[in-house]
């Protein structure tokens, strides 16, 4: 990186006291990410910064630091670890883990469609830190895509922003956090429901957004195509997802029927939650290595009941 581009980074976010920056890693709908440098620590992460149109919404700041605090207490991993949110001045940031590697809709770029086991792996890590993050704060992501899961130089998965998640109430009597009016998500996989605006939202949205993310990367193609985004939020809202095979002929019939179950428009015909799906997903990747004569995924059932910890080799 050149000393020009250096120095529009530390211009750009000057208040952001304790870290030397270095380049920007990118950017989506809550802020900009850098690589960065903790001066006291030496520990190399990855920085978001708010947009400061949202730095200057009071509420949503307060409710935002208190999810961002929520994701620090998560330790899965195939979870980017969240280390801890800051201000400085008007500038608000979080400090992540910073992964090396490529993120998934890079690799399809490269590749194109993934085989079947890989693909059920990543279905399987992703199944296993979100069933752990729903047990554990009653978290729910809200914007699980290509782009934020990240494949790590030792092949590790990793599901990234939780920056944007949204905390439910942890027992009967907690009140939780929610953002009225403000829809998060990402039109090719968002949830029709989240897209509606619902205001009781459960770990079901993320499981539609991951079966949106799985057929994808398994077949090549989104699961609609539109002229222009009001087009495609309408299919995304009204329209029934089109069998893989139409994209596939050849994917295994079982896989093919959980991808069309986890996207029904219904939320109540999807998996009741996510053991039901790392389980299926289970069972189908298992029959496709007899099948196939691969090894994909190694398991750790570590820490606790519900799936293990997953990740691709």
């Amino acid at each position: 990186m050149g000393a020009a581009e250096q120095t529009k980074n530390r211009q750009e976010l000057v208040d952001v006291q304790g870290f030397e920056l270095y380049e920007r890693l990118g950017e989506g709908t809550m802020g900009v990410v850098f690589r960065a440098r903790h001066l006291f620590t030496d520990q190399i992460v990855a920085l978001k910064v708010l947009y400061p149109i949202l730095a200057g919404n009071l509420t949503y700041l307060q409710r935002f630091r208190a999810e961002a605090e929520a994701a620090t207490h998560l330790n899965h991993p195939n979870l980017v670890r969240v280390y801890g949110y800051g201000q400085r001045a008007l500038t608000h940031f979080i400090a992540m883990e910073y992964v090396e590697g490529i993120n998934l809709r890079e690799m399809l770029r490269r590749e194109g469609a993934l085989s079947e086991p890989t693909v059920a792996a990543i279905g399987m890590c992703v199944a296993s830190a979100l069933h752990y993050a729903w047990e554990t704060v009653r978290l729910i992501h809200r914007d699980v895509k290509p782009e934020n899961l990240l494949v790590a130089q030792d092949g590790r998965l990793k599901l990234c922003d939780l920056g944007i998640a949204k905390r439910m109430a942890s027992k009967p009597g907690d009140a939780p956090l929610t953002r009225t009016g403000y829809m998060l998500g990402t039109p090719h996989y968002i949830a029709p429901e989240q897209l509606k605006g619902a205001k009781e939202l459960d770990c079901r949205v993320d499981i539609y957004s991951l079966g949106a993310t799985l057929f994808h990367a398994v077949t090549g193609q989104t699961i609609h195509t539109a002229e222009n985004e009001f087009s495609l939020l309408m299919k995304q809202a009204t329209e029934p997802v089109r069998d893989p095979r139409d994209a596939m002929p050849g994917l295994n019939h079982e896989f093919a029927a959980l991808l069309l179950q986890m996207l029904d428009l219904d939320p109540a015909r999807r998996p009741a939650d996510w053991c039901v799906v790392y389980d299926a997903l289970f069972d189908i990747y298992q029959k496709l290595n007899v099948e196939k004569n691969t090894t994909q995924v190694r398991f750790s059932t570590a820490g606790g009941n519900g799936p293990g910890a997953a990740q691709p080799l």
